[in-house]
């Protein structure tokens, strides 16, 4: 009963005429799918940019590296059926390119044969021909130096209106860079510009991305080289507008009474010709031309001279100009005070060195109202050695000496130092 049961099913089946169809259908593709795979055409195929590796195995045991190899790509022309170097079968990932090396013994450049293969060791296709035969590489020690970074500025027009602004030397992003190459031609270096174009006609510092260019003593290119130059690499073109303003004095070592009321001061002459930064200017009222220390007023009149030329805001446009100044503290008193054992305080050392201040007597002048000079002691001055930029090294030495009173309205006049013995 089964038996003709599943007869009757098969016999149901084979009646379908839709069924039939698909059954059919499927016959023919899988026929179609081989007799194409037996028969499919031979063809050949252009496989591009397959990358070169250079072979450097013998030109490193003389201590050689291949410069101008990071970019060499060559077409290789592969035949075999289409199903086997289709575009989306075999790729340039699929193929070797070698440059071979085995005639590099020493310093120079070779060139080399190039030889290609397949990855798989059992290719269903072979490799019929290259886009070229053979590259040029150099090969040498490879050595490294680091060269300064010298910026050229080039202006289609005038850089700037030179009766209204002044420019300073452009400022590179990168002051050095390290340069790689093979020896002999790292040792013909002369120069690394950074060269940066403008139109010209600048009236603020501006920045500009700039090129890098490593020559030797003819200007001429060199080949082969790399850097650790950043890949944007910039100069910076700074520009001051040229102006007129009324002239100030600024004062250090204040004592607290005088921070907010500076004594009275007159300088002549009472302006200058200077080049400030265009951004800031429509906050100056006026510019300093010096700092005062509070230990160069005397009490009364001081009279003294400063110079243009060591002015620490703007540039001045004649730093020959001197400045006359009058410094008036009014009706204060002097006193003078013995200390037997100063407090010498020493800062910033940078040195592993220690330094020990020797605390001879010292006599000291004060200035200030009569009543707050009275009140004062030994022990209300101290002094500091601050050991900022300066040399510090074994045996004795002499320390300039800041004073600090504690006082509102006192200060030291006076320039004061002491003997140190410095040791490891």
């Amino acid at each position: 009963m089964p038996t003709t049961n599943k007869r009757a099913r098969v016999s149901t089946l084979l009646g379908n005429t839709r069924t039939m169809a698909v059954i059919a259908f499927l016959l023919a593709l899988v026929i179609w799918l081989a007799v194409s795979i037996n028969e499919s055409p031979v063809v050949e195929r252009v496989v591009r940019d397959v990358k070169v590796e250079v072979d450097e195995s013998m030109p490193s045991q003389l201590g050689y590296e291949a410069f101008g190899a990071d970019n060499l790509y060559v077409d290789v022309t592969v035949s075999g059926k289409r199903y086997e170097v289709g575009d989306n079968v075999l790729t340039a990932d699929d193929l070797t390119v070698t440059a071979v090396t085995t005639s590099v013994d020493s310093p120079g450049k070779y060139t080399l044969q190039l030889r290609a293969a397949s990855k798989d060791d059992n290719p269903d296709y072979r490799i019929v021909s290259k886009s070229k035969d053979t590259v040029d590489v150099y090969f040498d020690a490879p050595k490294t130096i680091d060269v300064p970074v010298e910026p050229v500025v080039r202006s289609s027009g005038n850089l700037v209106d030179t009766s209204k602004f002044l420019t300073q030397d452009p400022i590179p992003s990168q002051t050095s860079v390290a340069v790689k190459g093979p020896a002999t031609y790292v040792e013909k270096i002369s120069h690394a510009y950074a060269y940066a174009d403008t139109s010209g006609n600048l009236r603020n510092s501006e920045t500009f991305d700039a090129t890098l260019k490593i020559v030797d003593e003819n200007d001429n290119t060199i080949n082969y080289l790399t850097t650790d130059a950043a890949e944007n690499i910039t100069v910076t073109v700074p520009v001051y507008q040229i102006v007129t303003l009324p002239v100030a004095v600024s004062f250090s070592n204040t004592p607290a009474a005088y921070i907010n009321k500076a004594p009275r001061v007159s300088i002549s002459p009472s302006t200058i010709h200077v080049a400030v930064d265009p951004d800031k200017l429509s906050d100056m009222k006026r510019i300093s031309i010096g700092t005062i220390d509070f230990s160069e007023i005397e009490s009364g009149t001081t009279n003294l001279t400063l110079r243009a030329a060591d002015m620490t805001e703007g540039i001045p446009m004649d730093p020959s100009d001197e400045f006359d100044v009058t410094i008036n503290t009014g009706n204060l008193s002097t006193r003078t005070i013995e200390i037997a054992r100063p407090t010498i305080k020493v800062t910033n050392n940078a040195t592993d060195l220690t330094v020990h201040p020797v605390r001879e007597s010292m006599t000291v002048t004060l200035i200030g109202p009569e009543e707050d000079l009275a009140a004062l002691t030994a022990s209300s001055i101290t002094f500091t050695a601050d050991l900022t930029g300066k040399a510090v090294e074994e045996g004795t030495s002499r320390l300039a000496l800041t004073p600090t009173v504690s006082s509102e309205t006192c200060w030291c006049y006076g320039n004061y130092s002491c003997r140190a013995t410095i040791r490891s």
